[in-house]
């Protein structure tokens, strides 16, 4: 691999992408983003520690802040920071920054290295640096030093980006394919096949069955104690929450060498203008220097102590609801903060907890054998002759349809997929029932109930199509290039897994608190 890793040395524009990543960390995510670095004499925060190297929050936040970007141009408005929590972008940016420094050390320890000269060749073709087709020299030093502080940190990150790129490259040309895998490949994705189901929803279940009473639920808590221990111990985001305040902040920034008699004062002219009873979020829209926050009305979300600056954290967590701080300094400048929202500590012992968990897990035992009943009948109904879509007809005026919990159970058609689909349309994850449809006859009923997470599943082979040789020179490429594509991926996964299996890798506990902030030094 070692020369493959060397032959990449050249090819300044193989790394365009990874350039457009870093633009936007300088436009979008400089230091007037929220910092939650620390100030004065304190040791800087950490967001892991590899091999006793330090991963900076400050680079937990960039990952962090380029993921929510993507998502939010992707998804539009309809993307929320508390959706960011339910995808779990939180952990997929920390899991980023530690790859990349374990990526990175042993790039290192192969002998790897970026010139200096390619490292200014590399600057010098960043578009995002140029005016009118040429190296635009002050804007690239006033860009460089309102995102990263200085011109020599970012070109410290940006030849390890380059590094971690040289490696991974060097690694994905390992990866051959053959004609023959290339063939088996588009076979197996030509051989396909699509069902008619029905899916019996355990969250329609859940409504449908009967309220434990009080002495049920008692009598289920002193039987199932370790069940119950297990639950806790497997949600403790539910019964163990640190304090957070919805908050709002102003910032006036005071940079490297800047005068910091000036934005105290303009900070203190946006202060005076709250006081005289002007909205917060439109003096923060015209006065704030978070490109970041002030189209929101300078709106951070949620924020907990552990993941903030402490200046910051100690003055917006003193905050009662709609009151607004003092002026603020951290490293970033001066902020004035507003609690828009205050959610006090929750800790919730197993005890306190006991009976509340064993309710919703005797609930959850009665639904699910309420669908299992449900899907036995259904499988015996259409083995016995009878058509799902007879039986589960779908939603129409006058029509008479099964319901459960006042959700319809309606036959549905999945439409054409392969062999290899790990999610199957309309139903997702269904362990089985792939190799299962393949296997089956059309028009036949599989003769097996298929689990869910959703609720158990009855099948019947709708549809299945074949591959056509004729087609196959046609389509050689571009089946070629995706499974090329896909390997490399497994390659790559399985190499990073093996780095990560061999070395001491720790993440900062304070990043399981949930979501942060895009923000930068």
């Amino acid at each position: 691999m070692l020369d493959n890793l060397r032959a990449n040395k050249g090819g300044i524009i193989t790394y365009v992408f990874l350039f457009a990543i870093i633009i936007v960390f300088v436009v979008s995510f400089g230091p007037g983003s929220f910092d939650k670095g620390c100030s004065g004499g304190q040791a800087p925060a950490w967001a892991a520690r590899v091999n006793g190297e330090t991963v900076s929050v400050t680079e937990y936040q960039r990952a962090y802040g380029n993921l929510l970007r993507n998502f939010q141009q992707q998804a539009g408005q309809g993307f929320s920071r508390e959706l960011a929590e339910q995808l779990g972008l939180s952990k997929i940016a920390i899991d980023q920054v530690v790859d990349r420094a374990l990526v990175v050390a042993e790039a290192r320890k192969q002998g790897l290295a970026i010139s200096d000269g390619e490292l200014a060749r590399t600057i010098l073709e960043i578009p995002g640096f140029q005016t009118d087709g040429k190296f635009d020299r002050e804007g690239y030093k006033r860009a460089v030093a309102s995102a990263y502080g200085s011109e020599s940190r970012f070109e410290t990150v940006l030849r390890e980006d380059l590094l971690y790129q040289r490696m991974l490259a060097g690694l994905r040309e390992t990866v051959k394919v053959s004609d023959a895998e290339v063939k088996a490949a588009w076979s197996a994705e030509h051989d396909r096949a699509s069902l008619t189901f029905v899916r019996f929803p355990l969250a329609g279940a859940r409504i449908e069955v009967k309220k434990p009473s009080t002495a049920e639920v008692a009598a289920f808590a002193a039987s199932h104690g370790p069940r119950i221990e297990k639950f806790w111990k497997e949600n403790p985001a539910r019964f163990d929450q640190p304090k957070k305040v919805k908050a709002r902040h102003i910032l006036v920034k005071v940079p490297p060498g800047g005068d910091e008699a000036a934005a105290r004062a303009r900070i203190e002219a946006l202060a005076a203008r709250l006081r005289k009873g002007e909205d917060f979020a439109k003096v923060a829209a015209q006065g704030s220097e978070d490109q970041n926050t002030r189209e929101r009305g300078g709106d951070l979300g949620f924020i907990s102590e552990a993941l903030v600056e402490k200046p910051f954290a100690d003055a917006a967590m003193a905050l009662k609801p709609g009151q607004v701080s003092a002026p603020v300094r951290t490293s970033s400048g001066f902020h004035l903060i507003k609690a828009d929202e205050v959610v006090e500590a929750r800790q919730v012992s197993l005890e306190a907890a006991r009976l509340q968990i064993a309710a919703e897990l005797l609930v959850e035992d009665r639904a699910a054998a309420l669908v299992a009943e449900r899907s036995r009948l259904a499988l015996a109904a259409v083995l016995g002759g009878q058509s799902l879509t007879s039986l589960f007809p779908a939603e129409a005026p006058g029509k008479r349809v099964v319901k459960l919990g006042g959700m319809v159970v309606a036959a549905e058609s999945t439409g054409l997929f392969g062999a290899e689909a790990a999610y199957l349309p309309k139903l997702g994850n269904v362990p089985g029932l792939a190799a299962a449809a393949m296997a089956g006859t059309v028009g036949k009923p599989l003769p097996t109930i298929f689990s869910s997470a959703q609720g158990p599943v009855v099948a019947v082979v709708e549809k299945r199509e074949q591959p056509e040789a004729s087609r196959f020179e046609a389509q050689k490429a571009d089946v070629a290039t995706r499974l090329r594509n896909r390997r490399e991926s497994q390659v790559q996964a399985a190499w990073l897994k093996q780095l990560r299996e061999a070395a001491k890798v720790e993440v900062n506990p304070a990043l399981a608190a949930g979501p942060v902030q895009p923000e930068s030094n």
